[in-house]
């Protein structure tokens, strides 16, 4: 059986363009969010759009015109802006199509992370090519009308800080991260790519196919009598942290959402079963080609992962990860039917997800559909155009107009095996700790290897990195063996103050630290102390030293919580470049 997620009734196209002066475009109304075998395409071949020089006065029959032609121009606030080259958009060329001949107002109503001011001032402005009158502006407003495609998912999360709402990606607060080795499912981060399908588990199937297999089809209730394996494991975003690089190099935005400032991790216990045995029960030699005995299938480099959950313009999702990791026994690459005990949650990839610990967050493909065994990986928007680290010097427009230079971007894989990563939970930026005769300051905190990799030790310090002391790393909940180390390690450690702080503080001065810790895995690698060397465009694989301002105050009595502001987690130095919001005004300062 194939299942095929809709909103509303009926059928239509993905995206309308219909004329300007005709009734009012309402996109997308009635979508069809699965096409089989189908998939948006550019509607032209992209065209680099030459440095402005003069920006001429468009009417709506020109902006008409220009989309009939395969162009992708859109309004907003009055100007015009021909994207057709924005290739590189992170949710894909088909959500373009989407606003084609459109005023992109009542998109960013829905997609509201587009009105952070970076997107116009240093994305958007790129691709601006005239302007509108003030009548024809408001007439291409009002004219323009957007349905919500997200109704019908899940509610937020309580416990969780909102990042995007549509699709929605919420963060958990890095202070209570540390509460528990295991994520409470109410505290674990969600990540989508696009609208969460609700599907039936007694319809329910996932296919294996692919190089060296003989396609096969499993129901749910088929894929849990195999034999139950759990994996506790780490899983990490590869944008986590992202926020440190937004304006790290002046006048470039961390390209690529979500902007994740810190708490993109959580740790559960996965149950399912292991996908090697899958493979088996397909045909494959899986111990033969693990062991060596015998040769993989000519070109399968690659195990290629289909998911059910579509943009608003029915592309799936999907990534994909190296071949020898999926027929590794210590591996560990299962396909999960259960989180922390239950059966996984909507938001968490119900009724199935594919678990492939110590890689990046993405690998990890929720509401699987299909696995693959390919010589290639996947080529869609939410692989290379989100997940690649490039060099420094990669000029942002190159990943803008991403299918112009595809060629030289390509040549960076897409992210697989995660760095090593630790950041202090406690105390939290801003905080004021008490005591005129203080003598330490608690400091704990989380670490992860990566890749598979423990950790060897985690030093902190508490004057900003000039002076470290090894923690103390807690026994992990659970026992696993060298280089299969997917669950992450807590730290703690009273730091004690220097003389000279603490000879200020019984003067009556008050003190100002800044706490942050550096990891080192099994590997002997160790975060690097600062962005410069590691800043990428798409701000992946963040990974330097975590910092925490704090003060300790000898007039005070008893410690008081850093202003929570409107985002309670802060990025590394604990301010923020830009503004950064949640979905609720600021009430604490």
């Amino acid at each position: 059986k194939r299942w095929i997620a809709s909103v509303g009734v009926g059928s239509g196209l993905a995206y309308q363009v219909s004329s300007l002066e005709e009734k009012p475009v309402v996109v997308p109304k009635n979508v069809p969010f699965k096409k089989e075998g189908t998939s948006i395409a550019p509607t032209s071949t992209p065209v680099a759009i030459s440095p402005k020089t003069e920006l001429k006065r468009f009417t709506l029959q020109d902006i008409t015109d220009m989309v009939e032609k395969g162009r992708i121009v859109v309004g907003l606030k009055g100007k015009v802006y021909d994207i057709t080259s924005f290739s590189g958009h992170p949710g894909g060329t088909g959500r373009l199509e989407m606003a084609a001949g459109n005023d992109l107002e009542a998109f960013w109503s829905i997609y509201t992370q587009h009105n952070r001011g970076h997107v116009v001032d240093n994305v958007l402005v790129n691709y601006e090519i005239g302007t509108l009158s003030p009548e024809d502006a408001e007439k291409l407003r009002l004219k323009t009308v957007f349905d919500n495609p997200y109704v019908h998912d899940p509610p937020p999360k309580k416990d969780l800080l909102t990042n995007t709402r549509y699709p929605y990606n919420a963060e958990a607060k890095l202070r209570e991260l540390t509460n528990s080795y295991i994520t409470p499912i109410s505290r674990h981060f969600v990540r989508n790519h696009g609208l969460v399908p609700d599907i039936d588990p007694k319809d329910y199937t996932l296919t294996i196919g692919g190089l060296g297999v003989k396609e096969t089809v499993f129901t749910l209730e088929q894929l849990k009598t195999f034999p139950r394996v759990d994996v506790t494991s780490v899983i990490q975003c590869n944008g986590n942290r992202r926020e440190d690089y937004h304006f790290e190099k002046e006048g470039v935005p961390a390209f690529g959402p979500p902007h994740w400032v810190c708490g993109a991790i959580g740790c559960a216990t996965w149950t399912g079963v292991r996908l090697r045995d899958l493979l088996a029960s397909a045909g494959m030699d899986v111990d033969g080609i693990s062991t060596r005995r015998i040769l993989a299938p000519a070109g399968a480099q690659h195990i290629g992962l289909l998911a059910y959950d579509t943009d608003e313009c029915g592309n799936q999702y999907c990534c994909s990860f190296p071949f020898e990791k999926a027929v590794d026994p210590f591996g560990d690459v299962i396909v999960a039917y259960q989180m922390n005990g239950q059966d996984i949650p909507r938001q968490h990839g119900y009724p199935v997800r594919c678990i492939v610990p110590g890689n990046a967050g993405a690998r990890n493909c929720k509401f699987l559909e299909r696995v693959t065994v390919t010589d290639s990986p996947c080529s869609g928007d939410t692989n290379w155009k989100q997940y690649a680290v490039h060099a420094s010097d990669t000029p942002l427009q190159k990943l803008l107009d991403f299918n112009i230079h595809k060629k030289e971007l390509v040549k960076d894989p897409p992210v697989q095996e995660m760095p090593v990563q630790s950041m202090v939970s406690n105390p939290s930026a801003g905080d004021v700790l008490s005591g005129k005769d203080k003598k330490t300051v608690r400091v704990k905190g989380l670490a992860w290897g990566g890749g598979g990799h423990g950790i060897n030790r985690v030093d902190v310090s508490i004057d900003g990195g000039k002076t470290f002391t090894r923690a103390e790393m807690l026994e992990k909940e659970v026992n696993q063996r060298r280089k299969s180390e997917w669950g992450w390690v807590f730290f703690e450690k009273d730091v004690e103050l220097t003389d000279e702080m603490r000879a200020k503080l019984q003067k009556g001065e008050t003190v100002k630290l800044e706490v942050c810790s550096k990891a080192c895995n099994t590997a002997w690698n160790v975060q690097p102390e600062n962005p410069g060397p590691q800043w990428n465009p798409h701000g992946c694989c963040v990974n330097h030293w975590y910092r925490v301002p704090i003060e300790v105050d000898p007039n005070a009595t008893t410690d008081k919580r850093g202003c929570k502001g409107c985002f309670e987690n802060k990025p590394s130095g604990g301010v923020f470049k830009t503004d950064f919001h949640n979905m609720k005004p600021c009430r604490d300062c």
